[in-house]
């Protein structure tokens, strides 16, 4: 999904300044300004103020009719809990912030494109895919599986490649264009997302603070150490020993006692992505290669896990810490100064009366490092995919391009500016790192592909509470590069 200044952006031009949900007669010539400030701000944000930017030709996806056709959409359904998807389909309006959002866009698509929009859901859309696809069932037109079901079906023939379908422009903003260069392998791309989802930014690894903790201790301004690139991950634990307190002055440490820095169970991955690790990465050819052994990686990861480790640092084995709920109790009763979750997380913070939070990137991992980085957890972010036995491809690839075209002016702005900025976050502090944080954002193949189980080696470590990686890699190194091999084959 594209970049929130981009949208944070387009508040300050007068002409943006639309009500969110006119009808759709009324709202278009808005949407149009929306969108050629969009192209603007690509190449020079002050170009978007001036006279000749209003001049400039008016990006509108191609107006296709397709004939009173239904585009059919499988999706998330209540299996998937927080996750069910809640953002392709709305069959009326219910004073709902999202709901309403998606049922504007629709109507938008349905009356400019002559089609409909519906969604069937699913509580496991990969093996529903594979098995109507298979038998060759023309059952729906877009399939939405979360990004490491989607992974496994790559060659079964299952899956069209999107950049072959001209109607998609997946080089533009409202697509993500972290997620099409992560996921994007010997130049085919099976998969996307962008503005045409939430659960992209919901699932993107972040750190949350008690402001009131920060104050008292005096630890100083976090938001002004990201902005000067002094977030760093010494930074982040030098900062948090001065609230960690022992507080039955013992040798055992549990939920009894303070914590400046908690590091949940998956959190040791996101530190060591955010402070530039990688498991694969492309090389100056463009071939995938495994490089968490490499030397700089390694200083990364013992770095993370030296931390990870420490008695004073808050993590979920320590006794009464082990489930979500009780981090989140301990962090509402200022028991936690830093904590690190997932960004759909707010939910359990933004009801509690008096509590006030800010939220932050993780920490590069010395001042040095070009940007932030913040894991996106893919397992249950859902991406489109059109199957190989579509009916007129071209046809459904005008549509769902325009669903993402219109969503940044309906699905995005409402779940962007209600949800969060207007709801959760209160202040501009907050707002900035939210920009800083979607900007950031890391797709990992060997994360999501866990060649050999080389994804799930940081995770296994941490629940051992060792920093051996040499004795685990070499259990599992010969299938790590058999199943590289055979992946990348698969998109030749």
């Amino acid at each position: 999904m594209r970049l929130i200044k981009t949208i944070s952006a387009l508040f300050l031009i007068p002409a943006m300044l639309f009500v969110l949900f006119s009808c759709v007669g009324d709202g278009e010539e808005s949407r149009e300004v929306s969108r050629e400030s969009i192209e603007s701000e690509q190449t020079d944000i002050s170009e978007s103020n001036s006279e000749s930017s209003a001049e400039e030709s008016v990006y509108t996806p191609e107006l296709k009719d397709l004939d009173d056709r239904e585009i059919r959409f499988l999706v998330a359904g209540s299996g998937y809990s927080y996750y069910e998807s809640f953002e392709i389909y709305a069959g009326e309006t219910a004073n709902e912030t999202i709901n309403d959002a998606v049922y504007e866009r629709n109507q938008i698509i349905q009356d400019k494109y002559n089609c409909i929009i519906t969604a069937d859901k699913s509580n496991n859309v990969a093996n529903d895919m594979r098995t109507y696809v298979s038998a060759d069932l023309d059952e729906y037109d877009v399939y939405m599986p979360m990004i490491n079901d989607a992974v496994r079906l790559v060659g079964e023939g299952l899956m069209l490649d999107l950049k072959e379908l001209t109607g998609l422009k997946l080089d533009k903003p409202w697509w993500d264009q972290k997620a099409k260069e992560g996921l994007e392998v010997n130049g085919r791309l099976y998969f996307a997302t962008g503005d045409i989802s939430v659960l992209d930014n919901d699932c993107t690894m972040v750190m949350f603070f008690n402001k009131k903790l920060a104050g008292m201790y005096q630890v100083g301004d976090f938001y002004q150490m990201v902005r000067d690139r002094e977030w760093t991950l010494d930074k982040v634990y030098e900062l948090s020993k001065s609230f960690a307190q022992n507080l039955e002055d013992d040798t055992v440490w549990d939920n009894r006692d303070n914590y400046g820095l908690h590091v949940a169970f998956n959190a040791p991955h996101s530190f060591y992505f955010g402070c530039g690790g990688a498991i694969a990465e492309k090389d100056n050819e463009g071939n995938l290669i495994i490089t968490i052994a490499d030397e700089r990686n390694q200083d990364i990861l013992g770095d993370v896990f030296d931390i990870a480790y420490k008695p004073d640092v808050l993590t979920n084995k320590l006794p009464g810490c082990d489930t979500f709920e009780s981090i989140c109790e301990m962090f509402l009763n200022e028991q936690v100064m830093i904590t690190t979750f997932a960004l759909i997380d707010i939910k359990a913070f933004r009801n509690a009366e008096g509590f006030d939070f800010g939220i932050l990137p993780y920490p590069l991992y010395n001042s040095n490092q070009e940007e932030y980085r913040c894991l996106v957890s893919t397992a249950l972010v859902p991406c489109i995919t059109i199957p190989s036995n579509c009916v007129e491809p071209e046809d459904v690839a005008a549509a769902v391009e325009a669903m993402a075209f219109y969503s940044v002016d309906t699905l995005t702005r409402a779940y962007y500016e209600k949800t969060l900025k207007g709801r959760d976050l209160v202040d501009e502090d907050s707002e900035e790192m939210l920009d800083i944080i979607f900007s950031s954002r890391v797709y990992d193949l060997g994360f999501i592909y866990n060649f050999g189980g080389v994804g799930n080696l940081i995770q296994e470590m941490n629940n051992a509470s060792s920093s051996d990686f040499a004795s685990y890699y070499e259990r599992i190194e010969s299938k790590v590069k058999a199943e590289l091999e055979e992946t990348i084959d698969k998109f030749n």
